[in-house]
């Protein structure tokens, strides 16, 4: 390409590189769709207007439970840490197969460019703080840094992750919603 040789892209290679973003970014929100409607448990398939719909009717019944005085607390100690908020309280049932165990050690490094982005995105999701190129390698066996950084690059453009520059060089963090 003939970025690699320090020129700029051709318009060819321009089309084809926002094309390849668009692809991956809508990927990434279509794999965020079906995450959300399987959390709530609903099909994958509604419509916007069904959406809407469950979404006003469950923002009812939860506004209907807090005048009981009843809060749902994902997390209370992080919510409600001084317990003032709330008399009843009621909890998220979580079960074993709920929690997420991270394995020991580095991940396999997927063959697929779509499967490497997906690791790195839920590498980003998964832990905390700002992460360098080697730091990324070297969550994973076997990948290369060059791939790492094209792909952190990448997920940087779509606005996926930011990146910091200081005395180690380029570090890069997800970005908070």
């Amino acid at each position: 390409m003939a970025e690699s040789r320090g020129e700029g892209l051709s318009k060819k290679e321009r089309t084809f590189h926002e094309k390849a973003l668009i692809g991956i970014l809508k990927q990434i929100h279509d794999e965020l769709d079906e995450a959300v409607a399987e959390a709530y448990g609903w099909p994958v398939d509604l419509s916007d207007e069904e959406v809407l719909e469950r979404l006003v009717a469950l923002n009812h019944e939860r506004a209907a439970e807090e005048k009981q005085g009843i809060i749902r607390w994902l997390r209370p100690e992080f919510q409600d840490p001084d317990g003032t908020r709330s008399t009843k309280q009621k909890e998220f049932d979580v079960t074993a197969e709920d929690k997420v165990i991270l394995p020991k050690g580095p991940k396999p490094w997927p063959k697929s460019a779509t499967d490497q982005l997906r690791a790195v995105r839920d590498l980003f999701a998964t832990r905390s703080g700002t992460w360098t190129v080697d730091d990324v390698a070297a969550a994973f066996k076997h990948a290369h840094k060059a791939t790492v950084r094209r792909h952190l690059e990448t997920m940087e453009a779509l606005g996926i992750l930011k990146a910091y520059e200081d005395e180690s060089g380029k570090r890069w963090d997800a970005v908070k919603n």
